[in-house]
């Protein structure tokens, strides 16, 4: 069974995650992780399916309950699951807007336009005035290139767009940080580079990001440091030149086997070409 590392030390991480543990039913499918994530730190986490990537956002951001173990935001427990649930939060407790999720699926209202889907949250969560909301709206859809699109419905915005409007919905609320689950998953692969280049924008303005990703290339160039779980733990981590290219576990040489051969294969062909 694979063994999680212990957490690294030094100073206190934006996000901590300490023995999470996470059964569905019989099934465990999260065994005592523990990672801390630096603030402007862009974390990626690998991993096959079911290796319990996604559950494990989806616990950082209180939408999944979990048995064991705590979640923090600059040192203070996240209240509402867990152990927890049902207990009185804090008064130091972190603002509930301070952690936005980017989901596979975009998740919009379909009924609603680009500037009205990042829009409602704002007004019907954070109580925001209606004319401020839309002018956050406006800017935060203007910095995902789709300025020219606020008054189009889901259905006529390409997947790509629809991901970008899922994103400027996470950024309109000023978060501390942002888990990204598989963001371009369920993209066509011409409509991937779009998405792909908003998120590098948000690495270079030093956004903290959790982000869940089989775009190993992407993750090489973004990343400042790589997580690989398999069966619900963590394998492994480091810095991506250092994982991808020397992984100490058996585990992790297997699945980065494919890739590998697709990268040197790749260069080798540009090499022939550029000869």
């Amino acid at each position: 069974m694979p063994q999680a590392p212990p957490p690294s030390s030094g100073t206190r991480s934006l996000i901590e995650v300490k023995a999470l543990s996470k059964w569905f039913g019989p099934h465990q499918v999260l065994k005592a992780v523990s990672l801390g994530v630096e603030r402007s730190e862009v974390l990626c986490v690998i991993g096959p399916s079911g290796s319990g990537k996604s559950t494990l956002l989806r616990c950082i951001n209180r939408l999944e309950d979990y048995e064991d173990g705590e979640v923090l935001l600059e040192g203070v427990p996240i209240a509402g699951t867990g152990p927890r649930r049902g207990r009185p939060e804090p008064a130091s407790q972190p603002a509930k807007h301070a952690i936005a999720m980017v989901f596979q699926q975009f998740n919009l209202w379909p009924h609603m336009t680009a500037l009205d889907n990042v829009t409602q949250p704002l007004v019907l969560v954070q109580k925001k005035k209606p004319e401020e909301a839309r002018e956050i709206g406006r800017r935060v859809l203007d910095k995902v290139g789709l300025s020219s699109k606020l008054d189009a419905y889901p259905a006529r915005l390409s997947g790509g767009q629809q991901q970008r409007v899922g994103i400027a919905r996470a950024l309109a609320i000023d978060p501390a940080v942002i888990l990204f689950d598989e963001p371009t998953s369920s993209l066509d692969p011409e409509l991937i580079g779009e998405v792909l280049s908003v998120i590098k924008a948000l690495v270079q303005e030093g956004m903290t990001m959790i982000i869940v990703t089989h775009e190993m290339s992407f993750a090489s160039e973004v990343a400042d440091r790589v997580v690989f779980m398999d069966e619900g733990a963590i394998v492994e981590e480091g810095p991506p030149a250092l994982l991808f290219r020397n992984p100490k576990s058996q585990r992790l040489g297997q699945f980065l086997r494919t890739w590998v051969e697709r990268s040197t294969l790749f260069h080798g062909v540009a090499t022939e070409k550029s000869g």
